[in-house]
């Protein structure tokens, strides 16, 4: 949990396109009016998990008329009259965030009790054999995270049995490597100095790289209403900030460790080398892409 407070000005940024991809807010949802029921998968550092459930808590208390400065209507201060007029601030939920690792599992506990998020619960589960019963989840939610599975298909099969029907599941992928000169950097530098790249490190990162095939893979394991979109933002960050340092250390932490302090020190010089022409104004600019698969459970 070192880097959860490091990482989570960039959690908020690229959280919001796959909340958006769960549709919590559809009519399926909001004129139910019920609490819905939220699974995050591979949570590691706590997001999306966290992100919903505030975001669930605030829209329960918006609709009560707290917590809103003193600026809200008449009509904000009368919980069911605001949900009448806009169906969104009804919404309520529970989530639960899920890690197959126990010591993530333990550090996101210890977040939330820390934040008070009373609407979030932290199951130990691994993605391929869920520990929950059919039919109960209203969304899915996964980033960056599937594509670790030995068996990334039964996990997305996984998502599909565990889903109420007219419930949606969204994966948050990497695009190519070609389209990450943040990975591109780490594959060379690291095969160079250390001798391991991702394939020796046993890293399937781009699985679900090709958006046609990935499609395809989740109409196999029973979604339908599939829809992928592609999101290529560019962060500005601070030219004298090893900001690759967080994903690195996550993906190659045991090779790092490994490694001499020179041999450390060299990578973070050989990166830094590496991604310098995307320094303007004293940022670094370095663009990213990653997927967001969507899909489905009928009725």
């Amino acid at each position: 949990m070192n880097w959860a407070d490091r990482l989570a000005p960039q959690a908020e940024k690229i959280n919001r396109p796959l909340i958006d991809a769960l549709n919590l807010t559809s009519p399926a949802n909001t004129t139910a009016r019920h609490r819905l029921q939220v699974l995050d998968l591979a949570s590691g550092v706590g997001e999306p998990a966290f992100g919903i459930a505030r975001l669930l808590a605030r829209h329960k208390t918006d609709a009560r008329g707290g917590d809103n400065g003193g600026c809200g209507s008449r009509d904000d201060e009368d919980g069911e009259h605001a949900s009448e007029n806009d169906p969104a601030k009804a919404l309520t939920g529970h989530v639960i965030a899920s890690d197959i690792v126990p010591a993530m599992c333990a550090g996101l506990a210890q977040r939330a009790q820390a934040e008070q998020l009373a609407n979030l619960d932290v199951v130990a589960a691994d993605m391929q054999a869920l520990p929950f019963a059919n039919d109960i989840f209203n969304a899915v939610s996964c980033r960056f995270g599937v594509m670790f599975c030995p068996r990334p298909d039964l996990a997305l099969r996984e998502s599909y049995r565990v889903l109420a029907p007219s419930g949606r599941a969204a994966f948050m992928v990497w695009g190519p490597i070609g389209d990450n000169p943040l990975f591109s950097a780490m594959q060379d530098v690291l095969q160079s100095i250390l001798g391991v790249g991702f394939d020796q490190a046993g890293l399937n990162l781009f699985d679900f790289a090709d958006v046609n095939a990935s499609a395809s893979r989740m109409g196999k394991a029973g979604f339908d209403d599939i829809v992928v979109t592609s999101h290529r933002p560019c962060g500005r960050i601070p030219h004298n900030s090893a900001f690759w340092r967080p994903q690195m250390e996550m993906l190659f932490g045991p090779q790092l460790r490994n490694a001499s302090p020179a041999a450390r020190d060299a990578v973070d010089a050989a990166i830094r080398t590496k991604l310098s022409h995307y320094i303007k104004d004293d940022h670094f600019r370095v663009p990213m892409c990653f997927h967001i698969v969507a899909g489905s459970k009928g009725n």
